[in-house]
C-alpha cells in the first residue's frame, strides 16, 4: 500500500495541499451498526413501517494510477441487515447486499479535479418469494482548489431502483482553519472536524444513513434509500500505522433534500421528531504517510 501512496505522491494528482492532522479518506473499512428504529417505505401503499435494525458491512477500493493525471478505482461492497418489528402480521427478515463500485479520477489542471463513479448493487431479502433486486448508484463530481486551505465541490448523485429514482445535488466548500480544525460546509453532509493530533479525530455532522429502505410488497424487492442521513458525533483513533478505530453515535434516518427524477420536482426536507438513535463501530484503513 505504501508503494501505491508513493506512486500517487510522485504523480501530478494532488489530494491535499494544506497541513492538517485529519487523515485521508479510507480505502477499506468494516463496520457494525444498530439503529433503534429504521424506516421501510412501502412502494405501493405509501405506508412507512418502523423496524429495529442491526447490520454489518465491509467495503474496499483499490486505486490504480493509469497516467500522471488519471486514476481508476475498483472496489467491492458487502452488507447484511436484519429488520425486526413488533407488528405480528410482518415477519422479521434479513437483507443481504453486494456491490461493485468503479470510479475514475482526473487531475484536470493544478486547480481543478474531476471524478465519476457507478456502483450496481444487488439486494436479496429472506422474505418468501423474494428475488434479487438490482439498484444502480452513480455520480459526477468536480473540485476546485482556491488556495492552500480552501476548496469547492460540485456534483450530482443519482440512484435508480425498481422502487424509486432520484437525484441529490452536491455543493459546498471545505476550509482547513488550522491543522486541528476543518469546516466541511458541503451539502448534503456538512460537518466540523477536530483533529488535535495526527492520531485522533472527532467529527460532528451529517453522513449517509443506512436506516431508510424501500420495499415492493408484490415481489418483496428491496433497496436502500440514500436520500436519508444520520447526524451525530464520531471519535476516531489510530490504533496501528494506517489502521483506525471509530465509534459513532447520534440520530439516524433523517430525510434529506433530493430531486425526484420522475417529475424533476424538488422534495422538501423532512425531519421526523420520532427518529431514533444509532450506534456504529468501524475499523478503517486510511492511506497516507505515517507521522
Amino acid at each position: 500500500m505504501q508503494d501505491t501512496v508513493t506512486a500517487f505522491e510522485n504523480s501530478e494528482i494532488v489530494f491535499q495541499r494544506s497541513s492538517s492532522n485529519a487523515p485521508f479518506i479510507p480505502i477499506a473499512y468494516t463496520s457494525a451498526r444498530s439503529y433503534g428504529e429504521a424506516t421501510v417505505d412501502s412502494a405501493l401503499t405509501g405506508q412507512a413501517l418502523n423496524f429495529e435494525q442491526q447490520g454489518a458491512s465491509a467495503a474496499a477500493g483499490v486505486p490504480f494510477l493509469v497516467s500522471e493525471r488519471d486514476a481508476v478505482i475498483v472496489g467491492a461492497y458487502l452488507s447484511s441487515n436484519r429488520f425486526k418489528t413488533d407488528n405480528e402480521q410482518i415477519d422479521d427478515f434479513r437483507v443481504d447486499s453486494v456491490g461493485l463500485p468503479i470510479g475514475w479520477f482526473r487531475q484536470v489542471n493544478p486547480q481543478w479535479q474531476a471524478a465519476a463513479f457507478v456502483m450496481p448493487v444487488g439486494h436479496r431479502s429472506t422474505q418468501q418469494d423474494s428475488n434479487w433486486t438490482l439498484q444502480t448508484m452513480g455520480g459526477v463530481f468536480a473540485r476546485y482548489t482556491q488556495n492552500e486551505t480552501l476548496w469547492w465541490a460540485f456534483g450530482l448523485f443519482g440512484d435508480d431502483s425498481p422502487n424509486d429514482s432520484y437525484l441529490i445535488p452536491y455543493l459546498g466548500a471545505s476550509w482547513v482553519i488550522n491543522p486541528r480544525w476543518t469546516l466541511s460546509a458541503i451539502m448534503p453532509w456538512p460537518a466540523v472536524v477536530y483533529a488535535p493530533t495526527p492520531d485522533w479525530m472527532f467529527r460532528l455532522g451529517a453522513s449517509p444513513s443506512g436506516a431508510a429502505w424501500s420495499l415492493q410488497p408484490v415481489n418483496n424487492e428491496v433497496a436502500i434509500s440514500l436520500d436519508a442521513w444520520d447526524f451525530g458525533l464520531s471519535a476516531e483513533r489510530r490504533i496501528h500505522k494506517n489502521l483506525w478505530l471509530e465509534a459513532r453515535t447520534g440520530v439516524g434516518g433523517l430525510r434529506g433534500i433530493r430531486f425526484n427524477s420522475d417529475d424533476s420536482q424538488l422534495e422538501d426536507l423532512d425531519i421526523s421528531v420520532g427518529a431514533s438513535g444509532f450506534f456504529a463501530l468501524s475499523l478503517k484503513l486510511r492511506p497516507g504517510f505515517l507521522p
